[in-house]
Order: C-alpha cells, then structure tokens, then sequence
C-alpha cells in the first residue's frame, strides 16, 4: 500500500546577498530536519518603470531582457549552494510576492544584514511586512557579520609609520 504524502514547504526569500545565502542554508538544515522541500523565491520589478523619462535610453533593457538577466542571476546564486533547487522569480513588490508564495508553506524564512554591536537592530520593512502579514512562521536568520580588518595602531603625530 502506497500513501501519498505531500511535503511541507519551506520557502526562502533569495537574493544574491550574504543574507539570503545565510536564509537558504538555514532553510535547506531545517527542510533536512522535517523532510521538507525547500521553494526558494525572488521578486523582481523592472527598473526601467523608475526610471525618469529623460533619462538616456542607450542603457535601458526591455523587460523580458531584465528577466531574463535577473532569472539567471538567481538561478546561478542558488545553485552555488543548492544545486537542485530551481528558484521562483516572480514579478511584484517582494513583501507581496513572498507572502503570496508562503501561503500554505510551513513557513517562511528570510535574511538580514547582521547589525553593528550596540547598535539598535530594525526589521527591514519587507521583514517586518512579511512578520506581520504572513499566515505561516516566519523565521529571520541574520548573516554572518563580517569579520572587521585587523588593528594595526600607527604613529600618526610623528612618522605616522607603523608601531611596532
């Protein structure tokens, strides 16, 4: 006897950032721990409906192009950590698109850049959209922080060489 099962899903708001990376490896632990399948999303909007109308049209690319441009982007970016998943880039606002997507999902993850320490910590506001209108858990992961450059103290009243 065989039982149809479906898998929960988890979908992940992606980017080419250190965040969404950060968001796609917790989501792809997390789908291991539930047996999940893990739906990486992205929204895009084309730029060219920002843009002023007496701005240079040489550089501008049509819509499909853009998408097209975009799609691969994302597409290349998840594979370098997932290599079987195939991204979902979808046209709209990202809070609207990710909140479309996860409804239904067993939750929603998303990335944000790692504060300053000390510093008071903001959601974004597409994580704080996402927080307050989602009707499944969402979990924010924060990238790693980068490390700062080391500390070499130098002499600037007098040589300004280094000391030491």
């Amino acid at each position: 006897m065989t039982h149809n099962t479906i898998r929960p899903r988890i979908v992940v708001g992606v980017s080419n950032s250190p965040a969404a990376t950060a968001a796609l490896l917790w989501a792809l632990g997390e789908a291991t721990l539930r047996q999940a399948q893990v739906v990486p999303v992205h929204a895009w909007q084309w730029s060219g409906q920002h843009r002023a109308s007496y701005a240079p049209m040489g550089n501008w690319r049509s819509p499909d192009e853009e998408y097209q441009a975009v799609r691969e982007r994302i597409r290349r970016a998840v594979a370098a950590v997932a290599p079987g998943l195939t991204p979902v880039v979808a046209k709209g606002p990202a809070a609207q698109v990710l909140l479309e997507h996860s409804a239904g999902a067993a939750m929603l993850v998303l990335g944000v850049r790692a504060t300053d320490p000390g510093a008071p910590a903001a959601a974004p506001p597409v994580v704080a959209a996402c927080v307050m209108a989602a009707r499944c858990p969402v979990v924010v992961i924060a990238a790693p922080a980068a490390a700062a450059p080391a500390f070499r103290p130098y002499d600037v009243t007098l040589s300004g060489a280094p000391i030491g």
